[in-house]
């Protein structure tokens, strides 16, 4: 009876060799001198020269935003480092790894990343409210208190929660330069 049925090694052994002539076929294909001209001249992503496909990265970047949310902040910058690397031009990549350098503390970081996603998307208020908090933590109350007023006028009746939170932020710096005044008056 143990003759009849071969051993699962050989079986495997056979499609590992089918397997590997497929996808060498499908590298030469996917790695075609064209299509990595068009990477190099910057027409096209690392995600699409190497096929990964949207559902992928949204999974990835899903995966990311758990980490970040759990505090694990170092494995959520790897995913989106990776995530930036193969699609440098998504704005949610680059302002979650803004998120993520703010909440390290690493503020020319974050500043760095948000500047990004708002020069590829200026129609998105989270940068603008994380640029703003990342000014308000460095001392430019009127550069943050510009973020937070931009963050508002995107969002006017307060739907989104970032909204929300650039008007508390806003009233914060508000308060801030309110203070500075007040502090400068007294010493004249």
């Amino acid at each position: 009876m143990a003759n009849e049925s071969k051993p699962a090694i050989q079986s495997k052994g056979l499609n590992e060799k089918k397997d590997k002539a497929n996808s060498t076929a499908y590298a030469e294909v996917l790695y075609s001198q064209e299509r990595v001209t068009k990477y190099l001249q910057g027409h096209m992503t690392l995600a699409e020269l190497t096929n990964v496909t949207a559902p992928e990265m949204l999974e990835m970047a899903t995966y990311g935003f758990q980490m970040f949310e759990n505090g694990k902040y170092k494995e959520a910058r790897v995913i989106f480092d990776g995530l930036v690397t193969l699609d440098p031009n998504e704005p949610y990549y680059l302002t979650a790894l803004g998120a993520i350098y703010l909440a390290e503390e690493d503020l020319a970081q974050a500043e760095a990343y948000f500047n990004r996603a708002i020069k590829l998307e200026p129609k998105d208020l989270a940068p603008y409210v994380n640029r703003g908090e990342v000014f308000l933590r460095q001392g430019k109350v009127l550069e943050a208190a510009q973020d937070f007023k931009k963050a508002v006028e995107m969002d006017p009746q307060g739907k989104d929660p970032l909204s929300m939170r650039a008007r508390l932020l806003a009233a914060a710096a508000l308060e801030t330069i309110e203070a500075a005044q007040a502090q400068s008056a007294n010493k004249k």
